[in-house]
């Protein structure tokens, strides 16, 4: 194989790549678009007592617990879009979530103090879902573990958007069941979906001027 052959080869494989890259970054930036906070929302902050692994891996504990919890209560609102019934089943419940709290350092032996509240609680500006979000008080859960000086982990607990890792980007499982305040969510999805045969389009339209431009090659 002569080395022109090699060289287009390569350029081939390059090309190929670049498509591929584009229609992944393409897909990314639906998936993000989808997720932004709306203006009416609940947070949830969690503050790790420090950076050590133990503190860090039982607050990633303890999330995952609140999380799956408070979906489930979420779920079973009678108008899941309202944010005051948000506000008060979160209300009626936060001694539960201090009981999940301390049974969970208490399995692992940790004895020290915890705080959960709701209110107005400070936020450092945040990059969520590709949008910027200035610093301020937002309504929030706020769990504060031991000293409270550890890295600390947030999400949108309504509407449920907490299957999105806000602080590390990583996804979770998302609750087995999905309350319709997600509703306005998942039409925001459809939409997005609903632009993917432009791109696709776009794409395929790259492809035949590759492949043109291929055969053009060895003629």
């Amino acid at each position: 194989m002569n080395r022109r052959i090699v060289k287009q080869i390569g350029l081939i494989n390059v090309c190929l790549m670049m498509i591929i890259m584009m229609w992944e970054g393409q897909k990314t930036d639906a998936a993000v678009a989808a997720t932004a906070i709306p203006e009416q929302s609940i947070r949830l902050r969690i503050l790790a007592n420090s950076d050590a692994p133990g503190d860090q891996l039982v607050k990633r504990e303890i999330r995952d617990a609140v999380v799956a919890q408070m979906g489930e209560w979420v779920a079973e609102l009678e108008n899941p879009q309202s944010l005051d019934e948000a506000r008060k089943v979160i209300r009626e419940h936060l001694s539960e979530i201090e009981g999940q709290v301390g049974e969970e350092l208490a399995s692992r032996g940790l004895n020290y103090e915890y705080q959960v509240e709701l209110g107005s609680v400070p936020f450092p500006t945040k990059l969520y879902g590709g949008t910027v979000y200035p610093a301020g008080d937002y309504e929030a859960v706020r769990i504060t573990l031991g000293e409270g000086k550890g890295q600390n982990w947030w999400c949108v607990l309504f509407p449920p958007l907490c299957f999105i890792d806000a602080g590390t980007g990583d996804a979770l499982a998302k609750p087995s069941t999905v309350s319709a305040a997600a509703a306005e969510l998942g039409d925001a999805e459809a939409s997005v979906q609903g632009d993917t045969p432009e791109a696709r389009f776009f794409l395929w339209d790259m492809a035949v001027k590759l492949w043109s431009w291929v055969t053009g090659l060895f003629v």
